[in-house]
């Protein structure tokens, strides 16, 4: 690569606080990714929507890279659906900053759905390479959603249709996404390039919880069960406040807490009146154990390797996953996971090694797997050690790599095609 990459990640800004509305592993993605391509001399440009009216329209970055916040539409959060009537101004916007900038991008690459829209309309207004990664896809959503959930828009579907049929490279987390792709999307397998995420090996790491226990009031010989992530029906929440209850209804006795970190998506906003969170501590209540879970918001990233190494057990219950980050962050942590067996997180956890995966919805499958790990501190540490093992190999500098070398195929390969088009 000669030159700067643009990197357009239009519904959600990726320095944003992760765990809030819509900010999640999409966005540590693209900060550690950006960070790790510019230590290896490849610079890039994020293009992200001005959602905040306080926040600067240029951020210098380490390493060359860059910050842009795009005006396009109102200075506040919208929902996703209502963001895509903005798309156009985006992209004119991001066109003219190029332009004002007299900066000249080597490839262009996309993030989520709304931010391919614009992506394919700038790649070939530059005439370069698009690539893009599509972090979830509507159909597998739906396919997959538990009753009460959203269903994703028909727009964003013909979007991503759309993506499948002209994106030069695809980008999938596992091997799984590949046959979601193919079958879900029709897309063309020698077009679709897995490029796993990573964990920051050096932060993700069992640390010293006793400082984090102390502040949250939690006595020693208490246990933790711990989900983090945004709050909507599609996490599964739910699954694990009833297993939570079958749990204690068999042991009344057991000193065990649930910690929740998250906010409400803007999906979780519009699914229950009140919100998700609402919804949930409402059934806390109704199940008789509002006393045993902790509803403590969105987390500082940098403080979740505390989180993790608090927990004796991080629960993953998604309805669907297309990679599960958070499940490789807490095994980088020595904590087991219990999780959904769906997309990534079939990869990521690995049955009776590093912890487990649940078929199923049930809650009392899940209370089953979590009551074996919490009964057990052999089997909890034996769990957690090889669950850092397998996180370790998992870097971003592995997946930086990767994308290196992906970017590069991509471009030679445009290079050629544009050449023979011109004789």
């Amino acid at each position: 690569m000669r030159g700067p990459i643009a990197v357009i990640s239009a519904h959600a800004c990726p320095f944003s606080e992760v765990g809030g509305a819509e900010n999640g592993g999409m966005s540590v993605y693209i900060r550690e990714v950006t960070a790790r391509l510019a230590a290896r001399g490849v610079p890039s440009v994020i293009y992200t929507r001005k959602e905040d009216a306080g926040a600067p329209g240029h951020v210098d970055l380490p390493e060359g890279c860059s910050l842009v916040h795009v005006q396009a539409g109102p200075s506040q959060p919208l929902d996703k659906d209502a963001l895509f009537y903005h798309m156009p101004e985006f992209y004119r916007e991001v066109a003219r900053h190029a332009r004002a900038s007299d900066t000249s991008f080597e490839l262009v690459q996309s993030h989520y759905w709304l931010s391919a829209w614009a992506g394919r309309r700038l790649g070939r207004l530059w005439g370069v390479p698009w690539v893009h990664m599509a972090h979830t896809q509507a159909r597998v959503k739906d396919r997959d959603r538990p009753p009460g959930a959203a269903r994703e828009a028909d727009h964003r579907i013909a979007v991503e249709l759309e993506t499948v049929r002209n994106c030069n490279r695809v980008l999938a987390s596992t091997a799984a996404e590949v046959e979601d792709l193919a079958f879900m999307y029709g897309a063309e397998r020698d077009c679709v390039s897995v490029v796993a995420p990573g964990v920051d090996l050096e932060r993700f790491r069992p640390v010293d919880a006793g400082p984090l226990r102390a502040e949250l009031g939690i006595d020693a010989g208490e246990q933790v069960l711990l989900f983090t992530g945004r709050l909507e029906r599609l996490k599964g929440v739910e699954t694990l406040l009833r297993a939570l209850a079958a749990i204690v209804a068999g042991e009344p006795g057991r000193r065990l807490r649930l910690l929740v970190l998250g906010e409400d998506s803007g999906n979780g906003a519009h699914e229950s009146e009140g919100g998700e969170r609402a919804r949930l501590a409402a059934l806390a209540a109704e199940l008789g154990i509002d006393g045993r879970v902790d509803f403590l918001g969105k987390v500082a990233h940098d403080r979740l390797p505390a989180f993790y190494s608090l927990a004796d057990v991080c629960a993953v219950p998604s309805y669907s996953e297309s990679f599960g980050l958070v499940a490789l962050e807490a095994q980088a942590c020595g904590t087991p996971v219990v999780a959904s067996r769906v997309g990534g997180l079939r990869q990521i956890v690995l049955d009776n090694i590093t912890g487990y995966t649940i078929p199923d919805h049930d809650p009392a499958a899940y209370a089953a797997s979590i009551r074996r790990i919490l009964d057990d501190g052999e089997l909890r540490a034996t769990l957690g050690a090889a669950g850092r093992r397998l996180a370790e190999s998992y870097s971003w500098d592995a997946t930086a790599d990767r994308l290196l070398a992906v970017y590069e195929d991509t471009r030679e390969y445009y290079d050629q095609a544009s050449e023979s088009l011109l004789g």
